[in-house]
């Protein structure tokens, strides 16, 4: 076989191989169990995005800073829910203030003082662009700093 056969029917060997398998689709996908304020883990809310900026309070840049120039991510809702991270997340870069978000709880400390909610980790995507990002509601944990 010359090669001018081969490597195209190589390539499409190769990518049939790697396709995600369709999904059946009466297997159903589990809705998200939406509530005004999430308590518990797999709750969601719908927020809508007030400010974004770098942990000091600085322009998220649109493109990853170097490692010594990354400020962290940070971004507060209208309701006045924030999440925060030490590092830079493309999602939340492309994220604009008043886009519609979905946050879900993922991780709640344990044995935290009585009062002391910090912690608390949601995935939240971003409803205009589908994009997804995963942090604590505070750069500490309960009983931290």
């Amino acid at each position: 076989m010359s090669r001018a056969v081969f490597v195209p029917l190589l390539m499409i060997a190769t990518c049939s191989q790697n396709e995600t398998p369709a999904t059946d689709a009466a297997t159903p996908v589990a809705a998200p169990v939406m509530v005004e304020n999430p308590t518990k883990i797999g709750e969601c809310a719908e927020r809508t995005i007030a400010s974004i900026s770098t942990r000091m309070n600085d322009k998220l840049p649109s493109k990853q800073p170097k490692p010594a120039k990354d400020g962290g991510s940070f971004v507060q809702y209208t309701n006045k829910n924030t999440q925060v991270s030490y590092d830079w997340s493309a999602a939340l870069a492309h994220s604009r203030v008043g886009d519609r978000v979905r946050m879900c709880l993922v991780s709640i400390p344990k044995d935290c003082p009585p009062g002391d909610d910090r912690g608390r980790v949601y995935e939240t995507t971003n409803l205009r662009t589908n994009e997804a990002w995963t942090m604590p509601d505070d750069p500490h944990a309960c009983g931290g700093a």
